[in-house]
């Protein structure tokens, strides 16, 4: 009986240490991924109603960019907590100073793209929001931003 547990031992000593090289090994792998710049254009809105952006200034599509008094790497962290608390959400791409995400309609299964671009220099996270397809977004994009600042919001204080 002792010899079948000094088996497993040793089975499952092997299987932590491969697990932890595996962890290791990705960790480093993703400290050295490129980091890319995104243009402030790529924040624009298509001519029809169905988008909201901080980049639409002078615009019925103007919304206001996030605002945060912590450091940029915590206020993003609270970004996304946020953003996963809204339902059928997929983060599709996330740097340091980027997220970008799908958010499906319960219903039809719509999609629409949502992406923040942190400027720490300003201390703001700039926002796009836009239904992929149809003319008009009846406001979903508007109060689904809104609903992310305001959990975003809450979890400063």
């Amino acid at each position: 009986m002792i010899g079948y547990v000094g088996i497993f031992r040793n089975m499952f000593r092997k299987q932590i240490s491969r697990l932890l090289l595996l962890v290791a090994v990705l960790f480093t792998a993703s400290s050295c991924a490129i980091t890319q710049q995104v243009e402030s254009t790529d924040l624009k809105c298509p001519s029809s109603p169905k988008c909201v952006s901080s980049a639409e200034h002078d615009t019925s599509q103007f919304i206001k960019p996030f605002s945060f008094e912590d450091e940029p790497n915590q206020a993003m962290a609270r970004l996304k907590l946020a953003l996963l608390s809204e339902d059928n959400v997929t983060i599709t791409h996330e740097q340091a100073n980027m997220l970008a995400a799908e958010v499906r309609s319960a219903i039809f299964g719509f999609v629409d793209d949502v992406k923040f671009v942190l400027v720490p220099e300003q201390g703001t996270i700039e926002v796009r929001s836009s239904a992929r397809t149809g003319y008009s977004d009846l406001g979903v994009n508007r109060r689904r931003v809104e609903r992310i600042r305001g959990v975003f919001n809450e979890d400063e204080r």
